[in-house]
């Protein structure tokens, strides 16, 4: 029964995986790669399904990122999905400049998957630091140094800019 269970969840994360360019697979080495470029780096994991997401990608993170300093702040969305079309559909029509990377994980587009997915994620990058509570998206402002500077990030304009200021 076991053999039949893991046979299945291989099956179902290879049918569930559409081309997603490797160089866009978010990884550790990339993320610290990514987050060295600047002083401030707003993490954005979200995925396609939620509504939040979508509503924060359409409203909260562009006028944030055109009223913050790009000097010193940059933002790093992390889609959890594993269908590209979509992500770069959303990302595209927010009007925010920088794509989308995708966080690899196993298994379909499904809450618990994806929420395993992100918490491995996490905890391999910050394993001393409870940033993922379970909930989607998760928002949250690290240094280039890798310190966790906010934890969890409102989902509100004004809420964010005052928290940065």
């Amino acid at each position: 029964m076991r053999y039949l269970l893991i046979l299945t969840l291989l099956l179902l994360s290879f049918s569930c995986s559409n081309s997603v360019d490797e160089k866009r697979i978010i990884d550790s080495r990339k993320f610290n790669t990514i987050i060295s470029q600047k002083d401030k780096t707003l993490v954005y994991i979200w995925t396609t399904w939620c509504s939040g997401c979508r509503k924060n990608l359409e409203q909260t993170l562009p006028k944030l990122m055109q009223d913050i300093n790009g000097e010193e702040y940059q933002l790093l969305l992390i889609a959890v999905s594993k269908n590209r079309e979509e992500v770069d559909s959303l990302v595209s029509a927010s009007g925010l400049s920088n794509h989308s990377y995708f966080l690899d994980f196993i298994g379909p587009d499904k809450g618990k998957f994806q929420s395993i997915g992100i918490r491995q994620f996490l905890s391999s990058n910050f394993p001393n630091e409870k940033i993922y509570i379970g909930g989607i998206p998760v928002f949250f402002l690290v240094s280039r140094d890798q310190e966790v500077l906010i934890k969890n990030l409102p989902h509100s304009y004004n809420e964010v800019m005052e928290m940065l200021n």
